[in-house]
Formats: structure tokens, sequence, C-alpha cells
């Protein structure tokens, strides 16, 4: 819970105005966001391009922990993804 809240307060200082906020349909982010001003919707339809994203990501840097299964094999491979 504390994370989210911690998350939302620092893209506010960074960005400055937030007009809406959009966070998947789990319980706990109904409790941390119903006291801030801005809009907030339960969606897994905004949700889903973002966290494909990060899913893509998240693989890609697989290569660069020694206990996955994703090696690269070359240096041109390395560079290049």
């Amino acid at each position: 819970k504390k994370s989210a809240k911690n998350i939302y307060e620092k893209a506010k200082s960074i960005v400055g105005k937030i007009r809406h906020i959009f966070t998947d349909a789990n319980s706990c982010y109904d409790v941390i966001f119903q006291d801030v001003p801005e809009a907030h919707t339960m969606t897994k339809a905004e949700t889903h391009l973002i966290e494909s994203s990060n899913s893509s990501f998240r693989d890609n840097l697989a290569r660069f922990n020694r206990k996955t299964k994703r090696y690269t094999k070359s240096y041109y491979e390395l560079t290049i993804t």
C-alpha cells in the first residue's frame, strides 16, 4: 500500500498536475487513492499495455541474471537487442 502512494507522490512532484490515475483491479488501490483529488479508475484495459511492456523489458533483461535460462551468445546479439 505504502509503495503505491510513494510512487504517486513522486510522480506528482516530477510531473506536476495528474488528471487521472489508472490501476488494475486490486482492491488495495481503492483504499490508497480514495483521498486524492484526481479521478481514479480501476481497470485492466488501461494497464494492459504498460504491463506487457514491463514483461518484455524483464524478459530482455533476464539474460544478465545468472540464475535464468536466457543468455547472450555473442557481443553482436547484446548490442542489437
